[in-house]
Order: C-alpha cells, then structure tokens, then sequence
C-alpha cells in the first residue's frame, strides 16, 4: 500500500517484414578480361601501398612532406595560418592554389617562402581574396611505393588467383543476399533518440577532424561546404545513418520473429574465434569485450546467426 512504481519503456522501431524465407536474388557475371584483372590487382597495390622516406632528392608531385608553416597577412601572423608537424601530399589540393605547388624542389632542412593571394570565395571574411605570405620549412619527405601485385596476394594468403575469385563469389553472394533481404524488409520508422545519439557522435568526430586537419570551427566547415546545420544533419542522418541501422534494426527483428536467442555460450564462442584469428596469444576474452564492446560482440552474432538462416532459404543464381 502507498508505493507507486515508474516504468519507462523502450519501444520497438516499426518494421515491416517481408517473405525473408524466401529469398531470390540475382548477381550478373559479366566477362572479365585479363586486362580488367591486372587493373583491379595494380589499383588494390596502390591503396596498400608503402612510404618511403626520400633522402636522395627534392620534394615533387604526390610526395607527402611534413611541414611547419606560419602564415602572414600584412607583416602580422593570421588566425589558422600557423602548424607543426602537419603531414601534406602535394597534390592533394589541400591548401589554397599555389602553396603546394610552391614546395616542389624543396629539400628537407629547407624553408621556403611563398606569397599567396586567397580565393575570394575563401570561407574566412578577412582572408577572402588578401594576399599573404607563407613561411614553410620541409622537416621530412616521403614517397608512396606500390606493394607489388603478387606480394600483395601472398599477404592476403591467397595461393592463387582462382582463390582470390572464389572468395570475391562468395562476398557477391553475401551482398546479394543482404541487399534483397533489406528490399523486401523495410523499417517503417526509426527510434529518435538512437539517430540522435548516433548523430552526436558523427559530429563530434567530424568536428574533431575538421579542427586537427584544417584548424577550422564547425561554422566555418558548414560555410565553406555551403550548408545549414540543419541540412548537414540531414544529409548524414539520411544518408550514413539510416542505412548503417536498418540492417542491425531488421536482422533483430528477424531474430526475434524466430524465436532465435543469443547465450552466453555463443558469445564465447565468438570470442574465442576473434582470439584465434588474432594469432595474439597473450590476449584474453577480457581484452576482446574491451576492446570490441559487449553490444558490438552480440551483433556479429546476430549478425551471422539470421545470414546464415536467410542463405539456407536463398535461392541464389
């Protein structure tokens, strides 16, 4: 008697499942020529390639150099025109037209001076169209070496190519099978406290980004992309968001429609798989749920329990 209970509750989203049972889904093989291959294989060796440190010559196009600079408008050191240690690819177009173009030939030890004129269209009022004067020195140069092709695949651990091309069939299946299954099961509506946390987060490690990289408040990022706040969040809710939930949200709600579990022996399962994988042999199940996160270990499983049921009822061509 006189004791009253406050219960909040937290809602399901609105799902709307469709014949996942069912699925039949179509990827088209197109012919492939051998040239196609030896592109694909050459581009993958660039992504991974290695840097080398360049001690026999001058900076040139898409070296990268880590530089200090101060930036001067009329004798006087400007706002945001000042770092250390700032890692720059000429060639990037990171800087204002001029500055990285005006490193070429310079060797490390060097200082070089550069005047500049700013765009007009530049996001900063005071810097929009002034000239100004740089004063960079060249601490370090490195060049980018692509791995060579057949090294790259021996670290992959693929003998062949017909293994690498088994592996590339079976991730196509895999898309195929998820993509159809998000056709055909749709969220209906979304949790706004979950987009708002995932938001926050998003922004803050743009921000974070936007401040170390370019020395730049979020007001200034949103002026010099051209967009409101209200438009960016939009935009990322829209298009990051959205569809980074949907699987998780519907592969849940499939999982429960089958009256499937997640147990304490599946997680352990998994961790023990990732701890094998790691060939780390002084980690533990502790440095695994601390480093990965227990919600995030519990959505692998998930994960793989409702694709490996949604593959056993695929029809796949």
């Amino acid at each position: 008697d006189g004791v009253e209970f406050k219960v909040t509750v937290t809602t399901y989203p609105e799902i709307t499942l469709g014949d996942y049972k069912g699925l039949k889904a179509e990827k088209v093989i197109a012919k492939v020529e051998d040239s196609e291959i030896d592109s694909q294989v050459n581009a993958m060796a660039e992504r991974n390639a290695r840097m080398v440190e360049v001690t026999d010559r001058a900076a040139k196009m898409g070296d990268t150099v880590t530089i200090d600079f101060e930036g001067f408008k009329d004798g006087v050191a400007f706002e945001g025109g000042t770092a250390q240690g700032y890692d720059l690819t000429i060639g990037s177009g990171t800087f204002i037209p001029g500055f990285e173009e005006g490193l070429i030939g310079a060797k490390v030890g060097t200082i070089v001076t550069l005047p500049l004129t700013f765009p007009k269209e530049y996001h900063s009022k005071e810097l929009a169209g002034a000239k100004v004067e740089f004063t960079v020195k060249i601490n370090y140069t490195d060049k980018k070496i692509a791995q060579e092709p057949k090294e790259y695949y021996k670290k992959l651990n693929y003998k062949t190519l017909e293994d690498y091309l088994e592996n590339v069939k079976e991730r196509a299946i895999e898309e195929a099978i998820i993509n159809k299954a998000l056709e055909i099961c749709k969220v209906e509506k979304y949790s706004e406290k979950d987009m708002d946390i995932l938001y926050d987060y998003y922004y803050k490690t743009i921000e974070n980004n936007v401040k170390t990289s370019y020395n730049m408040t979020m007001e200034q990022y949103f002026e010099a992309i051209k967009q409101t706040e209200e438009e960016f969040k939009t935009e990322v809710i829209d298009g990051e968001i959205k569809p980074l939930m949907d699987q998780q949200m519907v592969w849940y709600a499939i999982l429960d429609k089958e009256g499937m579990t997640v147990t304490d022996e599946d997680i352990d399962a998994k961790i023990k798989e990732i701890l094998a994988d790691s060939g780390d042999t002084s980690a533990t199940r502790a440095d695994v749920i601390d480093q990965l996160g227990e919600i995030y270990l519990e959505n692998i499983v998930v994960s793989e329990k409702v694709f490996d049921l949604l593959k056993s009822n695929s029809a796949i061509s």
